[in-house]
């Protein structure tokens, strides 16, 4: 049976935020300063917090405590109420929500707007196998479970007689030279150089970590061949195998084949590669692309009167240029504020307007105090670049104690080495789990 969480009094108006995550929060953060003090904004997601995806990595190579990349929901907001719960169908005749709580109950909630902000799942399925042992950098417990297993197959290899499965416990694989897979390799070459020291019984024996790439050159939204190159250099001299116009052609218990006939023995394997639409936005039944929403210029989803889609779920045109948003952190919290103002405009009688933006730069860390960046078309790349990346996320932390905690995480590991404790957990976490968990 399915409970009405409360009704909605006639004239009032809810907006409901589905998705806790870049979109999602700014989105309701946004809605608080330009709405009503009677609206009611709602965001659902299946975590009471926000992850800062973009320092996964640092989690990762234990630079940062797991703890510093994530923001409580009811911390960001100031009036929006937040529900953690998982949304299992949007009622469109009705204008209802239906979400199951965390004991299983079901729950409707009535709504005037609602806003689909869920981001994207990892595609396991892509590749054979890959979905039984892959790791999907999307969650904070997926970066704590990867620095693990690097510490706990050194455990291993560390007491491992046979010198053939020693090199496999030692090896590492990340399928995808974007910039998700750039960065993860690049953080954990450099925990697997930090710890190296503490197992004197693998004297000799080198860690490897091989990226694999199907593009001729890694980073291609740099779109800039030179900082591809640089890339590459700095990635090899930090002790990573780059193959280039490399695919997987599946994933075993051993070893990750390879479209050129070879084959890697690893005990590790990220994919940061291929993703596909939430179940939630497939259940609509409305037109997609890619696995994302087609939207207006304005963000309303197609065919709808009442929904709308922001962020890595969606496919907006951005009216700068004409061509399609791309999945990244940066456009979807600058919709969520360009859609606040459009629900704004409509509450008033007005028309809703078109998304435009210009995006003012893109960076990624390479590790090893590296990283390479773009900024208003300056090309940077180096520790100076590795130290604007720092600082720059460093800014777009949410909340002041995030911000200092991270700040002394830093300064703590430039003179330490890393943190070689390893937290056993249950079990591997769900690989191809959505980033806000909705």
């Amino acid at each position: 049976m399915i409970q009405s969480h409360d009704a909605q009094p006639p004239g009032a108006i809810r907006i409901i935020i589905v998705g806790g995550g870049f979109a999602g929060v700014t989105l309701a953060q946004c809605l608080e300063r330009l709405l009503p003090a009677e609206t009611d904004i709602v965001v659902m997601s299946m975590t009471n917090h926000l992850v800062f995806t973009p320092m996964l990595p640092e989690v990762v190579g234990r630079t940062i405590s797991p703890l510093h990349v994530a923001a409580p929901g009811r911390q960001l907001t100031r009036r929006a109420r937040w529900i953690e719960a998982r949304v299992s169908r949007i009622d469109r005749a009705a204008n209802e929500v239906h979400y199951a709580t965390r004991n299983g109950t079901a729950v409707s909630l009535p709504y005037s707007h609602v806003v689909l902000a869920c981001g994207c799942a990892a595609d396991m399925d892509e590749i054979p196998g890959l979905s039984s042992r892959g790791y999907a950098l999307k969650t904070v417990i997926d970066a704590i479970a990867m620095g693990n297993d690097i510490i706990g197959n050194f455990e291993a290899a560390s007491a491992e007689p046979d010198a053939r499965q020693r090199r496999r416990l030692l090896s590492a694989v990340v399928i995808g030279g974007g910039f998700s897979g750039v960065e993860v390799a690049g953080h954990m070459a450099d925990l697997m150089r930090g710890i190296h020291r503490f197992y004197p019984e693998l004297h000799g024996e080198q860690p490897m970590i091989t990226l694999i790439h199907k593009g001729k050159s890694v980073l291609p939204e740099l779109q800039h061949h030179s900082l591809s190159e640089f890339a590459v250099r700095k990635l090899r001299g930090n002790g990573i195998t780059v193959q280039l116009e490399t695919s997987v052609t599946s994933v075993d218990s051993q070893a990750v084949h390879l479209t050129s006939g070879d084959k890697i023995e690893t005990a590790m394997v990220v994919s940061t590669v291929g993703t596909h639409g939430h179940p939630l936005i497939k259940d609509l039944k409305l037109r997609m692309e890619k696995g994302r929403l087609i939207t207006g210029p304005d963000m309303q989803v197609e065919g709808t009167e009442n929904l709308w889609a922001i962020g890595d779920c969606a496919l907006i045109p951005n009216a700068h240029d004409g061509h399609p948003c791309p999945a990244t952190a940066q456009f979807a919290t600058q919709q969520a504020r360009q859609l606040a103002k459009n629900l704004r405009s409509i509450s008033d009688g007005l028309a809703a307007k078109p998304f435009s933006y210009h995006a003012h730069g893109i960076l990624a860390s390479i590790g090893h105090r590296n990283a390479v960046a773009v900024i208003y078309g300056i090309r940077l790349s180096g520790i100076i670049a590795w130290f604007l990346w720092r600082g720059i996320y460093l800014a777009k932390l949410p909340t002041f104690s995030r911000k200092l905690e991270v700040a002394m995480s830093w300064a703590c590991s430039m003179p330490f080495p890393p943190n070689i404790v390893e937290l056993r957990l249950p079990e591997k976490p769900t690989a191809g789990a959505a980033a806000t968990g909705t």
